[in-house]
């Protein structure tokens, strides 16, 4: 390569690495502009601690998927292993501390992943099958376990895990997610396993060629998002005091969403975990925003998907995809 054509590339990866980033947050500051405009009541203090508040669990989730979209793949499993987690915690605080509520939670969602990871590398199987039949499974255990019943927290330990703020006045459910995301921020970028999931994102073949250990860093991906999905499923639980089956079912596409959203590209290789938040940002502004100005769940729904659909339009690497399906 000579050196004009590695300055044109350079020019070209910085383009796209301002695209990426920028696009978000020019959307954040319309969305804010625009609902402050709209609704009297948006701007102030209390929104935005609102939309930190609802920006938590959703980013937990969706750190996790950054890995998996990352390297090429999917896992349509995330909501139901929320629900099932936050379920097991909120029993197992019945009869036991919630220290053990909470490994009994996280070894659940470590299960999850493991068996969506090996079953996904090893068995060949594509990740948007495993992950869709793991959804209906893990859906239907959750429900069974509690006899589709939801079940309320009683224990003070676990409510302080999200409702109590011992830090500068902030929420601890923010401080956690915080913690996650720096965690896996760090994890994508300084660490060999996740310049790994940009390899095979970016070019799979090539990267087995180079030695990186395909199958295991695609089992261990899944399983990291396993961890984020019971994680996320504590922390709901924690939030709202309860846990039903199901509600964490929105959090799927929400996640997939948030990460298209933050630059990363649903066909891999481009993105980064970093990125994450500013499309988790995005969709917690919009959701938030829509409510304060009373909008109809369903139409906004409509708007989320719209929005939805523009985000993977303007990220999608187009240069990888010879053929539209």
């Amino acid at each position: 390569m000579s050196a004009t054509q590695a300055i044109t590339l350079g020019r070209a990866e910085r383009r796209e690495t301002l695209k990426s980033i920028g696009l978000p947050v020019v959307a954040i500051v319309i969305l804010l502009v625009l609902f402050s405009l709209l609704s009297p009541s948006f701007l102030q203090l209390s929104t935005f601690v609102t939309i930190l508040r609802e920006s938590a669990v959703l980013l937990v989730v969706a750190v996790g998927m950054s890995l998996v979209i990352i390297q090429g793949s999917i896992d349509l499993s995330v909501g139901a292993t929320v629900s099932l987690t936050g379920l097991v915690t909120a029993s197992l605080t019945k009869d036991a501390n919630v220290f053990i509520a909470v490994i009994a939670a996280l070894a659940v969602g470590l299960l999850v992943g493991f068996v969506n990871g090996f079953i996904f590398a090893y068995g060949k199987v594509p990740s948007f099958l495993v992950t869709l039949g793991m959804s209906m499974t893990v859906g239907g255990l959750g429900t069974w376990f509690v006899d589709g019943r939801p079940v309320q927290v009683t224990d003070a330990g676990l409510r302080w895990i999200a409702q109590d703020q011992f830090l500068l006045g902030i929420p601890n459910l923010v401080i956690w997610a915080l913690l996650i995301w720096l965690i896996f921020t760090f994890v994508a970028t300084k660490m060999r396993f996740g310049r790994y999931t940009f390899a095979i994102g970016g070019a799979e073949p090539v990267s087995a060629l180079a030695g990186i250990p395909n199958r295991r860093v695609k089992l261990w991906s899944l399983t990291l998002v396993g961890l984020c999905a019971a994680i996320a499923g504590i922390l709901l639980t924690s939030r709202i005091g309860a846990a039903t089956p199901g509600m964490g079912d929105a959090l799927t596409l929400n996640s997939i969403a948030a990460v298209v959203m933050g630059g990363t590209a649903i066909t891999g290789g481009v993105g980064g975990v970093q990125r994450t938040v500013l499309g988790v940002l995005v969709i917690t502004t919009l959701t938030v925003g829509l409510n304060s100005m009373g909008v109809m769940p369903y139409m906004q729904n409509i708007i989320q998907g719209l929005v939805v659909v523009a985000a993977v339009a303007l990220t999608l690497d187009r240069a990888k995809l010879t053929i539209i399906k």
